[in-house]
């Protein structure tokens, strides 16, 4: 049994690890058709896995309303909204309007999901201020420059703001909406592609771990 459980994957995703690996450095026909069918089965396998959590989402709130657990009744509007969408979305075949006639889905979308998503992130709003509150306070040299950038954007952004800046510092010749700009195209992508390029190297040492056997995570906890 544990070599069925943990042997037998750790030989596919060895082997197709290193195939795949190795058609990005060939430079030949057959690799990228390899690509090609890798592809076709990977969006088999996303169908699949989004079935799988359908099914998952559907028995974790099930027996949530079953046992009648803290917080059941949102469950229920985890249901309700579920079957909102997903029955007129069949009657429809997925179309919001047909002939410039607004379908059941299309009303369901527009009256329905966009309403609640709105809610959903003015919601956020509340958190994020009270995040940007508790970031902000200067407590080091970091957090001062990060509360520099952040003013900045803040008055370069409002037209009060704007004001503000050419009363107080108009006398400079520098304005605020180019050392914005400065900031979010130069400052900020070159943050962000730092971020990716981690990310990055981070994707492809976990792919190697995995290839080589040294991850073996997603084997479950028998490995």
């Amino acid at each position: 049994m544990k070599f069925i459980k943990t042997y037998i994957p750790l030989f596919i995703v060895v082997t197709i690890g290193v195939i795949t690996l190795a058609t990005y450095f060939i430079p030949h026909r057959a690799a990228q058709t390899y690509l090609d069918g890798m592809n076709s089965w990977l969006s088999i396998i996303y169908s699949y896995a989004i079935l799988v959590g359908f099914v998952s989402l559907f028995m974790t709130h099930g027996k949530k309303i079953a046992k009648r657990v803290e917080g059941w009744g949102y469950s229920l509007f985890m249901f309700l909204g579920f079957f909102l969408m997903f029955i007129p979305a069949c009657f429809s075949h997925g179309k919001q309007s047909v002939d410039g006639i607004m379908t059941y889905y299309g009303w369901a979308y527009q009256f329905l999901f966009q309403p609640l998503s709105a809610t959903m992130f003015s919601v956020l709003a509340f958190y994020i201020i009270s995040t940007v509150y508790r970031s902000f306070r200067v407590k080091s040299a970091q957090a001062f420059v990060l509360f520099i950038c952040a003013l900045i954007l803040v008055l370069g952004n409002v037209p009060v703001g704007q004001a503000i800046w050419e009363t107080l510092l108009g006398w400079t010749g520098l304005h605020i909406a180019n050392l914005t700009d400065w900031l979010m195209s130069v400052v900020s992508v070159s943050a962000k592609r730092g971020i990716m390029i981690g990310l990055a190297v981070g994707g492809v040492v976990t792919c190697l771990k995995m290839i080589f056997t040294i991850e073996r995570s997603y084997l479950g906890r028998d490995s």
